[in-house]
């Protein structure tokens, strides 16, 4: 029976359909790296072949990987690890079938017939109550505890400008321009494992690469910081932060400040509800958030500053503190 498993189709490839499915992890993740592929993602698709992938399947042969399989598989992913974490086990793991597919192992990639994985509601992220925005922008960057590990800024920062935490831990102070209010994401800290923190010089998509226009309150409060690395938001030490860390100190202190269930994503949310709230497209906001697009189109054609100033000065009108207390945010 496993003879007859090694000879179902021939194949030119190292690949077999009688191949563990762990020895083709083993080879995807290599093939993935040889291609470029970012440090950071290159990393999340290790971590998941070796601590989901292989311990539950990689003894199963590529022939075996049938849908029945694969949806239990999933579904006990999904109960066990969480949506997220399945749905990239899923990513990784056509990935690899697909790449027996092109050797000739498979016929036909199986995950194609799993049943999609949802994200459950519960778990989304909070945006913070709009009007309670200044509030928060003037608790954070005056926090004992917050000013002390420097990570207050950070914060309102990334509700002013709706950017992503790697993003803000990655830019440079030669991506700010303060005299015409816009910066330009094009970088993002990742941590990969055996290497450390990394200045990854790309965003975490194609459409992560824009130049925005920031309200002029986040223009404030980028003049009143020091200029003590090339980075805009370092650690206390002044070398590059890590997300993880930053991520830390705020659960560690938003209880304390009475925003137990806003994580760090709540903030980017946060600057989406505003701007959709203010009235302007989906497209404008997605672009002003470096979000992909659903269309080829508008992925490759339109214009990342779309929308851009329109944007900061919503956030001015919805966001600015008053004049109190934007005068103990410059203090």
């Amino acid at each position: 029976m496993e003879a007859l498993v090694d000879i179902a189709s021939p194949t030119d490839g190292d690949l077999k359909p009688g191949t563990p499915i762990s020895v083709a992890a083993e080879q995807f993740v290599i093939a993935k790296g040889d291609a470029g592929l970012a440090a950071g993602s290159l990393a999340e698709y290790e971590r998941v072949v070796r601590r989901v992938i292989v311990p539950r399947i990689g003894d199963l042969r590529l022939a075996e990987a049938t849908p029945g399989r694969l949806q239990a598989f999933f579904t006990a992913v999904t109960k066990d690890h969480g949506p997220g974490t399945a749905k990239t086990t899923r990513s990784v793991l056509s990935g690899i079938l697909g790449m027996a597919v092109r050797a000739d192992a498979l016929r036909a990639n199986p995950v194609a017939q799993v049943a999609a994985i949802r994200r459950g509601a519960s778990r989304a992220s909070t945006a913070l109550q709009l009007e309670s925005v200044p509030t928060f922008i003037h608790a954070v960057t005056n926090d004992p505890e917050l000013r002390r590990l420097d990570v207050g800024d950070l914060l309102a920062f990334m509700v002013m400008s709706g950017c992503r935490i790697g993003e803000a831990l990655a830019l440079t102070w030669e991506r700010v321009d303060l005299a015409a209010a816009k910066v330009t994401f094009d970088a993002t800290v990742v941590r990969v494992p055996g290497k450390g923190l990394l200045h990854q010089q790309h965003g975490k998509t194609a459409a992560s690469t824009r130049t925005i226009s920031i309200p002029a309150q986040a223009v404030t409060l980028l003049e009143h910081r020091d200029r003590i690395a090339s980075v805009v938001l370092p650690s206390v030490a002044g070398v590059l932060r890590d997300p993880i860390d930053a991520e830390s100190v705020w659960r560690r202190n938003r209880d304390r400040l009475g925003y137990s269930s806003y994580t760090s994503h709540s903030l980017r949310k946060t600057t989406a509800t505003a701007l959709d709230v203010a009235g302007m497209s989906a497209r404008a906001i997605a672009e002003y958030l470096g979000h992909s697009k659903p269309s080829l189109t508008q992925d490759v054609y339109m214009s990342r500053n779309v929308g851009s100033a329109a944007a900061a000065d919503h956030l001015d009108r919805m966001f600015g503190v008053s004049s109190g207390l934007r005068r103990e945010l410059e203090s």
